[in-house]
């Protein structure tokens, strides 16, 4: 009888140990793990019984008793440890305490995982001392997407894996989703967030540049060209084409937005035909207009409930100086409320810029909104051509002077027809694009157009300086107070009990 129960109790102690092997093997606490653990408990429970029943003569009654207590007690502990882990391992949560939430995800990479419905695979390729920080973010976005794995690798460890993504540096992360692939080097949030969306979406979209008009070179590397704003739209997993309406007399149906940057002569009247046409069908078109450009199109804006005056914007509050700019360059730091502006307070400016009302007369179904105005100080001079300028109540735009103005309407579907304007071009070519916030508002706005607002720019975190300046008396009263003055009022405060009880 005795051989039986010793092999009944190493059996119920193997099926208790099993069941945690089984867990940390698979990292998932599955019905097997329940029910060796179960039988564990129960078979080692009744054996150890039988055992302390066949001792019983031998042993004090009083020490089984306790002894039994004790046993209980243990497997009742062990049994909510269990329970615990069980339900954290199912259920945990996380919070960011930092102010800034520098260890949080912004919102629209949660927006994009919590939509994901495919798997998407990442390798990085980090040093093993290097993988702590994109660990960490990593890990979040694991966290909140059951679709992304991770697994870090060493190119010195795997070098055939490295030649398979065709990695040759350290620090490269490889998006990967069924045959899409994306390559990282500068590993950010708004780079992965981005890499994640292109891997998964469906099919690509194009913007598109109108051309035989004047406008703005895409290629170019001139200052006023466009060659930096492309090169953003793509960087946001955008093509990018060029379209002369008057040879393709239509507009491609994988057009995205339509972008008319700064034309300088007449459309010919079946090419604004076009135009219409893909706007009544849902499209979304971004004119930017210079002052001096007083083209047909800008009457064929004017159906849309578009309002314009051949001014030029000045800001006469000296802000411009601060950057080395002079009042033909309006600055904007004031923003509506709208989709475009979620979470961005930059600064912008736009160089010889010309104001851009909203009118009430124009096609039916078409709302308006004003973006963006300049400052209060700043007013639209009609007479811009002389070298001195002032403001005269009679003639010119009084300050703040609207610059951009969106002009809706809704179809069928849900389907939005948007037409936006901004009354300069200058802001986002290659010599003002980088600077302050031109190129976040530029990609904000195109994202936004193309309804693709996850992809919204993600500025990254700062950390806040909370340092402490402290004086050399501010230093010297911390040192009294801490290392003499407390530590004496111990040594009392013990001299004075110690008196007292005597």
């Amino acid at each position: 009888m005795k051989r039986y129960i010793n092999i009944a109790l190493i059996i119920g102690v193997l099926l208790f140990i099993y069941s945690f092997v089984n867990f940390s093997l698979n990292q998932l606490w599955d019905w097997v793990s329940t029910v060796s653990l179960i039988l564990g408990i129960m078979i080692s429970g009744i054996a150890l019984y039988y055992r302390f029943q066949m001792r019983q003569k031998a042993l004090n009654i009083r020490f089984v008793k306790y002894g039994a207590n004790t046993l209980l007690s243990a497997l009742i502990v062990l049994g909510i440890l269990v329970l615990i882990a069980f339900i954290t391992n199912r259920h945990n949560a996380r919070a960011d305490l930092t102010a800034q939430g520098l260890y949080s995800l912004a919102e629209q990479t949660k927006s994009v995982l919590n939509d994901l419905d495919k798997d998407v695979q990442i390798y990085a390729f980090y040093k093993k001392s290097d993988e702590v920080m994109a660990k960490d973010q990593l890990e979040e976005y694991a966290y909140r997407s059951k679709f992304v794995k991770y697994e870090f690798v060493d190119p010195n460890e795997q070098p055939q894996l490295a030649r398979r993504y065709n990695v040759n540096q350290y620090n490269t992360v490889i998006v990967e989703s069924g045959i899409k692939r994306e390559m990282l080097t500068d590993f950010n949030e708004s780079n992965l967030t981005n890499a994640i969306i292109k891997v998964t979406r469906e099919l690509d979209k194009v913007v598109y540049f109108t051309s035989g008009h004047g406008e703005r070179n895409i290629e170019g590397e001139g200052a006023g060209d466009f060659k930096n704003a492309v090169e953003g739209i793509k960087s946001e997993n955008y093509m990018v084409k060029e379209i002369n309406l008057a040879e393709e007399r239509k507009i491609p149906e994988d057009c995205s937005v339509l972008i008319s940057a700064s034309p300088k002569v007449d459309f010919f009247p079946f090419e604004l035909d076009s135009i219409k046409k893909y706007i009544e069908e849902g499209g979304k078109y971004l004119a930017l207009l210079d002052p001096r450009s007083n083209m047909n199109l800008l009457d064929f804006l004017g159906k849309y409930k578009f309002q314009f005056q051949d001014n030029l914007v000045v800001d006469a509050s000296g802000v411009g100086q601060l950057f080395g700019m002079g009042p033909e360059i309006p600055l904007v730091s004031n923003y509506e409320d709208h989709e475009i502006f979620k979470d961005f307070s930059v600064m912008t400016f736009y160089p010889q810029a010309r104001s851009v009302e909203e009118s009430t007369e124009g096609e039916d179904g078409f709302t308006t909104q004003v973006l963006f105005r300049s400052t209060p100080s700043s007013w639209g001079e009609v007479d811009y051509m002389n070298r001195q300028v002032g403001f005269d109540a009679n003639r010119d735009l009084k300050g703040p002077v609207p610059l951009a103005v969106v002009s809706t309407k809704t179809l069928s579907g849900n389907k939005k027809a948007q037409i936006l304007v901004i009354g300069d071009s200058d802001f986002a070519a290659n010599g003002y694009i980088k600077n302050s916030g031109n190129y976040d508002l530029f990609l904000n706005i195109i994202n936004w157009l193309a309804e693709e607002e996850d992809m919204i720019t993600i500025r990254p975190k700062e950390f806040d300086d909370r340092r402490v300046n402290l004086t050399q008396k501010d230093s010297k009263i911390i040192l009294y107070v801490s290392v003499i003055a407390l530590p004496l009022l111990v040594v009392i405060g013990g001299v004075f009990v110690y008196f007292r009880r005597r």
